[in-house]
């Protein structure tokens, strides 16, 4: 059975953006792309929330030489799934809402053969996904900048959750990947 796994990065001081909704402060370097790349090549889709979605909607189909050719292919080929019950078709190639009961199509998706999907999502849709209980890892980045404001990852209501550390990795940057096994996961 496939898994989905949270992918985001988030400052040391646990926002996942800044006061004017920018990530220009995300370490982009060689080994982060090459991980990325990895990641991409390692999942078979993608969910994202509404406003994530819309954000890449408008970059990804036009992406230049700014991503990586990996990068580029993988975000056109691999299926999007929104995690919106208002989303309505898009011109992003192969993307799909999940509908009025997103916990039951992603325990389809989750059924179906092959590999695992990532969550690619905001702070709202994050937390929608623990609320669901859909998540079976989390995985963080946590990099090496105090905001001092902008969006919590984890703001909000939400159930109580026991993690396991399963696995971390530290970049040249000192960014750190923090995997963390969920409940559902176990």
């Amino acid at each position: 059975m496939r898994r989905l796994f949270l992918h985001v990065n988030m400052s040391l001081d646990g926002y996942i953006n800044d006061t004017g909704g920018d990530i220009d402060w995300h370490f982009a370097d060689e080994e982060f792309q090459t991980y990325l790349d990895q990641l991409l090549e390692s999942i078979d889709g993608m969910v994202f929330g509404r406003t994530a979605f819309e954000e890449l909607a408008g970059y990804w189909p036009t992406a230049g030489g700014e991503a990586s050719p990996v990068q580029v292919r993988k975000m056109h080929e691999l299926p999007k799934y929104v995690l919106s019950r208002t989303f309505e078709d898009s011109a992003w190639h192969n993307s799909h809402g999940l509908g009025d009961d997103p916990a039951a199509a992603i325990a389809r998706l989750k059924r179906e053969g092959g590999r695992d999907l990532a969550l690619f999502a905001g702070a709202g849709a994050a937390v929608a996904a623990i609320e669901l209980g859909v998540l079976d890892e989390l995985r963080i980045v946590v990099n090496p900048v105090l905001l001092g404001g902008g969006t919590r990852l984890f703001d909000g209501a939400y159930p109580r959750a026991e993690l396991r550390l399963t696995h971390t990795r530290q970049f040249t940057s000192g960014a750190m990947l923090l995997t963390y096994e969920t409940a559902a996961g176990a």
